[in-house]
C-alpha cells in the first residue's frame, strides 16, 4: 500500500497560516501560537517550527495572507468593472465599496493579528508595498502622475479606515460610509475615460 502523499512545505505553511487566522478570528491574535496551529492542522510542533522561524514570523505571514486576500477581492472587482467600461467615478465607487465591505469583515482579524505581532519580542518595522496593480488603477482613476498615486492611496485608506471604525462603533451605516467616501474623493477623479485593458494581476513584492 502506498504511503501517505507528502504535502509540499509551502502548502503546509498556508494551512498553518489559515489555521492561525481562524484562531485569531474566534479567540483573538494573542491566542495564536505555533503549537496551537500545529495541533489545528494535525502536524507535529517540530514541523511548525521548521516552517516558521518564530511566532513573530508566523504572525507576520498571517498579516500578509490577510492583505493578499483583500488585494485579490478588490482587484478582481476593479478588473470586472473596467471590463464593463466603468467610468473613473464608477471605479471609485467599486473601490470604496469593496474596500469598506472587506475591511468590515476582515479588518478586525487583521488588527488583532497585528497587535499580537507587535507584542512579540521580535518586532521589526515592516510595511506592505503598494501593489503595482493598485498604482496603475489609481493613476488612471485620478489622472495622477507616477509617484503621486501613493499619497492619494494613503489619503483614501486613511479616510476609509476611519469610516470603517465608525461603522464598527455603530455611528454610521455601511452604505452611507461608502457614499461619503465616494463623495469625498469624486472631485479628485479624472474626467477622462478609463481604458478597458485588464488590471495587472501581479501584486508585486512586499517587504
Amino acid at each position: 500500500m502506498a504511503g501517505a502523499m507528502r504535502v509540499p512545505a509551502q502548502q503546509r505553511r498556508e494551512m498553518l497560516m489559515a489555521a492561525g487566522v481562524e484562531i485569531a478570528r474566534v479567540e483573538g491574535g494573542r491566542a495564536v501560537t505555533l503549537a496551537r496551529v500545529a495541533e489545528a492542522c494535525g502536524v507535529s510542533k517540530p514541523i511548525a517550527y521548521r516552517l516558521f522561524d518564530s511566532l513573530a514570523d508566523l504572525l507576520t505571514q498571517m498579516e500578509r495572507q490577510i492583505v493578499s486576500g483583500y488585494e485579490k477581492v478588490v482587484l478582481d472587482a476593479l478588473e470586472a468593472a473596467r471590463r464593463n467600461g466603468a467610468s473613473p467615478v464608477e471605479l471609485l465607487s467599486v473601490l470604496a465599496r469593496t474596500y469598506v465591505d472587506h475591511s468590515v469583515g476582515a479588518g478586525a482579524v487583521y488588527d488583532t493579528v497585528s497587535a499580537a505581532r507587535a507584542a512579540t519580542e521580535e518586532v521589526e518595522d515592516h510595511f506592505f508595498e503598494v501593489p503595482e496593480a493598485f498604482s496603475s488603477v489609481c493613476r488612471e482613476m485620478f489622472g495622477a502622475p507616477a509617484g503621486e498615486e501613493i499619497a492619494l492611496l494613503a489619503m483614501f485608506q486613511g479616510a476609509a479606515d476611519s469610516l470603517v471604525t465608525a461603522i464598527q462603533a455603530g455611528a454610521i451605516e455601511q452604505a452611507a460610509a461608502v457614499d461619503h467616501l465616494v463623495t469625498l474623493f469624486s472631485p479628485l477623479v479624472s474626467t477622462e475615460s478609463v481604458p478597458t485593458e485588464s488590471v495587472p494581476t501581479e501584486l508585486g513584492a512586499r517587504s
